[in-house]
């Protein structure tokens, strides 16, 4: 049952929609709390790689169309052992990059370089040091660098318009493209045997299983508190399920058939007639 579209006549009326629940489903047992942390556990290790390896692209793809002498001299300290006179150069390169985002671990002398555009300073500057690479799909904790180590944040290369769409593009389009297929199952769900079910026993269109997966930001953006409804809610639905009216149940296996007695050999069927 969708809910109800503003008619040609009057406004809108209170319907019964955010309660109604398909005959079908009624008594259907709720996927418990630890059960859907486990399947979300699994979607999270199914779609690390791809994220990270789509994220990574987009950062090196956007740095090599704003900046290609920073993206191979980042190249050559990355993937090679340049030797002094290559590393001064590549760190000439990049350290306008790294001033510029702001990179943790930067000595002074860098920021003093870049701002009287002093390039062979700004290389020695750099001299002894290391950098190491990360990628935060979220709030970046803080680090602790050792002496003498540059971070750089991978997620800072990529433009901010782009950002979002980079580091959570895959996830969106895996729980978009599962919960609205015929079983609304991701992997996860599937093997902890639990199940998305729209209220209405219909099938999610990929529009409100998108909203589906946008409304997991709200948990984060309560702090987790909405976390509460899986104990609250007597029906377990937390926020981006009540905005697209849906709730997760366990999915019932058929009951096995009961096997058939085995016939008796000949000979005992001789012998009871006897």
């Amino acid at each position: 049952m969708r809910m109800g579209i503003r008619g040609k006549k009057g406004p809108r009326r209170l319907t019964n929609e955010p309660m109604y629940v398909a005959p079908e489903l009624l008594g259907q047992p709720l996927a418990g709390p630890l059960r859907r942390a486990a399947a979300l556990g699994v979607d999270v290790l199914i779609l690390l790689l791809p994220a990270l390896a789509v994220a990574i692209a987009a950062a090196a793809f956007s740095l090599r169309m704003t900046d290609p002498e920073a993206y191979r001299g980042l190249k050559t300290l990355l993937f090679t052992k340049p030797a002094p006179p290559a590393a001064e150069m590549a760190w000439e390169a990049v350290g306008s990059l790294l001033v510029r985002i702001e990179a943790p671990g930067l000595p002074t002398e860098a920021y003093e370089a870049v701002e009287r555009g002093d390039k062979v300073r700004l290389a020695a500057a750099f001299e002894g040091y290391d950098m190491m690479v990360a990628l935060a799909l979220g709030e970046r904790p803080e680090v602790h660098l050792p002496r003498k180590m540059i971070l750089l944040e991978v997620e800072k290369l990529i433009p901010k318009p782009f950002r979002a769409l980079a580091l959570f593009g895959v996830a969106a389009l895996y729980f978009t493209l599962c919960h609205a297929s015929r079983r609304g199952q991701t992997l996860g769900k599937r093997l902890l045997g639990i199940r998305v079910a729209q209220l209405g026993a219909e099938r999610l269109s990929h529009f409100e299983s998108f909203e589906r997966a946008a409304a997991y930001l709200e948990i984060p953006a309560t702090l987790g508190l909405s976390l509460v409804s899986l104990w609250r809610d007597p029906n377990r639905r937390l926020p981006h399920d009540r905005v697209v009216h849906t709730a997760v149940l366990r999915v019932e296996r058929p009951p096995k058939p009961a096997k058939a007695p085995k016939p008796a050999p000949p000979h005992e069927e001789d012998q009871a007639k006897r």
